[in-house]
C-alpha cells in the first residue's frame, strides 16, 4: 500500500472523531494524547485497513475511516449494521479529480469457536508471520492455516484480487508492534511442551533466528552469483579482449571493492577473507583486462550481502552504544550472539536485562522482519527503556526508516521520546461530552459522499 497522507476516523468507540495528518518532513509521525483518547485503537485501525485484516477490523468499534494517500487516492471503510456475530464493511475508493466512488462490500465471519487450539509452540510475530519455536523456522501463512487452523490474515487480500480494490493493496505490508507484548510470547494454556528450551519461549530468540535466516539467504544468493560468474568467465574474457582499462581507475576500483569485502568479513556476513592482492608492479593491458572482469565478478558476488550488511551494521551500532559491557556478534553460521566487552566470552540471551531484550526486539523486528515500504505502527515504545535510550530512540528509528523506506507511526506519552520534535507530533483529545443517542448512524456516516459506482 502507498504511503498515507491523512487518516480521518469517525465514531471510534461510538463517539470519538479524530483527524491525523502524517508528517511530510520525516518518515515518523507521533500520536500523543491522554489515556482513553484512542491512540492504540487508531494504530490498530490503520493496521487493519493497511493489511486488509478483516478480523482485526471487526474487533474495533468504529463507524467510518477515511484514508488519503500521498498519491491523492482516497479509501473509505464504513461499518454496516448487521444482526449476529458476522460483520460487513463497505469499501469506497476514489482517485481525484474523479468524483465517482467505486464500491465493494466485504463480509467477515468469526472463526469457529470449536476449532482446535493453535499449538503452544506456534506463535505469531508482529509482522503477521507464524513461527515454530521448536524448529526455529518461519511457517508460511498458507501452511500455518492448513496445519494449525491459524487466522488467515491474508483472507482480505485474497478476496479483492480481481476487484478495483486490489490496486490499493499492491505489495501492501503493515506491522503493528504492541511493545507490552514484544519480548515475550506470554503464557500459554497448559504451559509449554516439555523439551522446549526456555530461551525459545521469548520472541527475542525468534527475531534472532530471523536475522540468521536472512543472512543465510543472502549468502546463498551470493554463492549463486559466484557460480554463474564462474560459468561465464571465459566468454566474458573473450568479449573484453580488445577493451581498454586504465590502471589508476582499476586500482581505485579494486581498493573500493576490497575495503567493502573486508568490512563484510569483519562483520561476519562474509566468511571468506579477501585473498587477492593488486599487483605491486605496473600492469600490462592483458592483466588489466583480466583484473577488470575479475572485479566485475567480485562486485557481483558482494551485492546480495550489502543490504543485510547495512541493517546489521545499524543494529550493531545501536546495541553497542547502549548495552552495558556487551557487544553484538555473529557466529560462522550467521546466528546473532552477544559477547562480553570485558573478556570476549559469549553471553546467553538470558543474560540480557529485560530492557536490553526489549530494545533488541524492537530494532531486530524493524530491520529484519519488515519489508521495504512497510507501514509500522508502534504502541508506547518507551516501555522498559532507560531514560537515555528514550532520548536516542527517535534518531535511531529515523535511520531505520531511511534504510528500509518505512513509514512509522508512534503512540507515546513520553516527552523523552519526542525530545523536542513537536513538528512531527499530532495531538488527539478526548471529547468533553458524548453525543446524544442516535447520532452517528449509517446515513450520517455516508453524508458528503458523491455518486457511487458499484464495482
Amino acid at each position: 500500500m502507498h504511503k498515507i497522507h491523512q487518516a480521518d476516523v469517525k465514531g471510534l468507540f461510538g463517539y470519538m472523531n479524530h483527524c491525523l495528518d502524517f508528517s511530510t518532513d520525516s518518515p515518523i509521525t507521533i500520536i500523543s494524547g491522554p489515556n482513553g483518547s484512542g491512540k492504540t485503537h487508531l494504530l490498530r485501525l490503520l493496521h487493519a485497513i493497511s493489511a486488509l485484516d478483516l478480523g482485526e477490523l471487526a474487533s474495533i468499534d468504529f463507524q467510518e475511516v477515511k484514508v488519503t494517500f500521498q498519491d491523492r487516492r482516497i479509501l473509505r471503510v464504513v461499518r454496516q449494521e448487521t444482526d449476529g456475530p458476522s460483520q460487513v464493511f463497505k469499501f469506497l475508493g476514489r482517485t481525484p479529480p474523479a468524483r465517482t466512488w467505486k464500491t465493494l462490500v466485504l463480509g467477515y465471519e468469526p472463526d469457529d469457536e470449536d476449532a482446535p487450539e493453535i499449538p503452544s509452540w506456534v506463535v505469531q510475530l508482529p509482522s503477521g508471520e507464524w513461527y515454530d519455536t521448536r524448529s526455529e523456522r518461519i511457517i508460511p501463512a498458507d501452511m500455518a492455516k492448513r496445519r494449525y487452523n491459524t487466522p488467515d490474515r491474508l483472507a482480505g487480500i485474497k478476496a479483492v484480487r480481481d476487484s478495483w480494490l486490489a490496486s490499493y493493496y499492491d505489495d501492501a505490508s503493515a506491522v503493528f508492534i504492541d511493545t507490552k507484548r514484544l519480548d515475550s510470547t506470554g503464557p500459554r494454556p497448559g504451559g509449554y511442551p516439555r523439551g522446549i528450551p526456555r530461551h525459545l519461549q521469548t520472541r527475542v530468540q525468534q527475531y534472532s533466528a530471523q536475522v540468521a535466516a536472512q543472512i543465510t539467504e543472502a549468502r546463498r544468493r551470493s554463492l549463486n552469483e559466484s557460480l554463474d560468474a564462474d560459468q561465464s568467465f571465459a566468454a566474458r574474457m573473450l568479449q573484453a579482449a580488445h577493451t581498454s582499462v586504465k590502471e589508476k581507475e582499476l586500482k581505485e576500483r579494486y581498493q573500493r571493492i576490497a575495503d567493502q569485502h573486508a568490512e563484510l568479513h569483519a562483520s561476519g556476513i562474509s566468511v571468506i577473507p579477501v585473498d587477492v592482492a593488486f599487483p605491486a608492479q605496473r600492469t600490462n593491458p592483458t592483466t588489466r583486462r583480466i583484473l577488470n572482469v575479475f572485479l566485475d565478478d567480485w562486485e557481483r558476488k558482494l551485492q546480495p550481502l550489502l543490504p543485510i550488511h547495512a541493517k546489521l551494521k545499524l543494529l550493531r551500532s545501536i546495541i553497542d552504544s547502549k548495552f552495558t559491557g556487551k557487544t553484538l556478534d555473529l557466529t560462522a553460521r550467521g546466528n546473532i550472539r552477544f559477547k562480553s566487552k570485558h573478556n570476549g566470552k559469549p553471553l546467553p540471551m538470558k543474560s540480557l536485562s529485560s530492557g536490553e531484550q526489549h530494545l533488541f526486539a524492537v530494532f531486530a523486528l524493524l530491520l529484519f522482519s519488515t519489508r521495504h515500504g512497510t507501514l509500522v505502527l508502534i504502541d508506547e515504545p518507551e516501555i522498559s527503556m532507560h531514560a537515555a535510550w528514550k532520548h536516542a530512540f527517535l534518531e535511531d528509528i529515523e535511520e531505520v526508516a531511511r534504510i528500509s523506506d518505512l513509514q512509522i507511526v508512534l503512540a507515546t506519552h513520553s516527552s523523552s521520546i519526542i525530545k523536542g520534535r513537536w513538528d512531527i507530533v499530532r495531538e488527539i483529545e478526548v471529547p468533553e461530552t458524548t453525543p446524544p443517542p442516535g447520532e452517528g448512524d449509517d446515513d450520517d456516516q455516508l453524508e458528503g459522499l458523491e455518486s457511487e459506482v458499484e464495482a
